[in-house]
């Protein structure tokens, strides 16, 4: 009797030590999942959004307007500034369904050359339309925030451009902008 006892014993030994064996491994598991999870949020494997590489820039490249020089329509100024028109204000109704919400912006562009000058002059009333029409697809969220502004004036420049034959507009340079 003694003997079927230890043997009884021995049998939910082994169970219980498969069990925990089970859960280790159950364990062990969830762990590398979460932590597989963590790596690709965090911009890991380098399949990304590319995310790492705009964060890493420093003061200094940021202030040489490097960001602008990945972007195709984008042309990045060197040297001194070029000439400068100026837009004036366009005040402009933003994209949001919870009511009305307004941007002014006062725009000024800066050409790549004086021979630029007067086509942008020409066309003004056609570069102003394109700016405008863009603006107001924006919700607020677009037009707030560094990087949102940042992107925003990349697609003034492009849009801007579309317009011209000639010469190109190399920045957009919003003087005052006021979201209400």
């Amino acid at each position: 009797m003694a003997e079927e006892e230890e043997a009884s014993e021995e049998v939910v030994e082994e169970e219980g030590g498969g069990g925990k064996l089970m859960f280790m491994v159950l364990m062990l598991n969830t762990v590398g999942l979460i932590g597989l999870a963590l790596f690709i949020v965090m911009g890991g494997g380098g399949g990304g959004g590319g995310g790492e590489q705009q964060m890493m820039m420093t003061a200094e490249e940021m202030a040489e307007g490097s960001m602008a020089s990945d972007v195709p329509g984008v042309v990045k100024s060197t040297g001194a500034p070029g000439p400068m028109v100026d837009v004036g204000t366009l005040v402009v109704n933003l994209k949001e369904a919870g009511g009305d919400k307004y941007l002014k912006a006062k725009i000024n562009l800066e050409l790549d050359s004086d021979e630029t000058l007067s086509e942008v002059e020409a066309r003004l009333s056609q570069v102003k339309y394109q700016l405008t029409m863009l603006l107001s697809g924006q919700r607020v969220a677009d037009v707030q925030g560094p990087e949102a502004m940042e992107a925003l004036r990349k697609s003034m420049i492009r849009r801007a451009n579309a317009v011209l034959s000639k010469g190109r507009i190399v920045g957009v340079w919003p003087e005052e902008w006021i979201v209400q």
